[in-house]
């Protein structure tokens, strides 16, 4: 039976850096995201900040599909990326990047330990504006990149930052632990692999 290990984390905070740093770690393990099942982000600007306007339930979000390779993956059956395509095997551990933690009713019960990363918003914002501007400096892709780097910008302080405060009220005191995110990553991972092994009696 897989254990599945959650991470969740403001936008920013490092959390696709830390799931692959400890399924790295681990050596057995698969990596599942989030963003392949979700479709919030299809929703307009407006369309968001009306539904955190109307209580900012996450269970909105019908996430059926996320729950049944959860449950697949729990019991070691392989599913496969809905995005990608990719094969996400049934490893011992399932390194699930989950921003709602156990928020959401559908996939709260098949998660076995939640990782917090704690990061002031301010950080994160520079992260992730730094991590596009290395991406558009490397892909020259000038006028759309900084369109969307511009419209991120724009829509910090209306949307972005309310629903990074909204998740760090309603996720984080759910974690099992929580991990500075201004460590470096490798101590971060150091530090989640071994709570993972004290839980679940692995060697790392």
């Amino acid at each position: 039976m897989g254990h599945i290990i959650a991470v969740a984390g403001p936008i920013g905070s490092g959390k696709s850096t830390l799931v692959g740093g400890i399924a790295r770690a681990l050596g057995d393990a698969s990596i599942l995201y989030y963003d392949s099942y979700e479709h919030a982000t299809r929703r307009t600007p407006a369309e968001m900040i009306q539904w955190m306007r109307a209580g900012a339930d996450f269970n909105d979000f019908d996430l059926t599909g996320l729950a049944r390779d959860l449950s697949k993956l729990k019991s070691g059956v392989s599913v496969v990326n809905p995005v990608t395509g990719e094969t996400v095997s049934g490893e011992r551990f399932i390194i699930f990047e989950m921003p709602l933690g156990r928020t959401h009713r559908q996939t709260a019960p098949f998660i076995d330990l939640l990782l917090w990363i704690d990061i002031p918003f301010d950080i994160a914002l520079a992260r992730k504006v730094r991590e596009y501007a290395k991406r558009l400096l490397a892909e020259g892709d000038g006028t759309s990149g900084l369109t969307w780097l511009t419209g991120y910008v724009d829509n910090y302080t209306t949307l972005i930052r309310p629903l990074m405060r909204i998740q760090e009220e309603r996720v984080r005191p759910g974690a099992d632990l929580v991990i500075d995110g201004l460590e470096e990553p490798h101590a971060m991972t150091r530090r989640a692999a071994e709570a993972i092994g004290a839980r679940f009696g692995h060697n790392t």
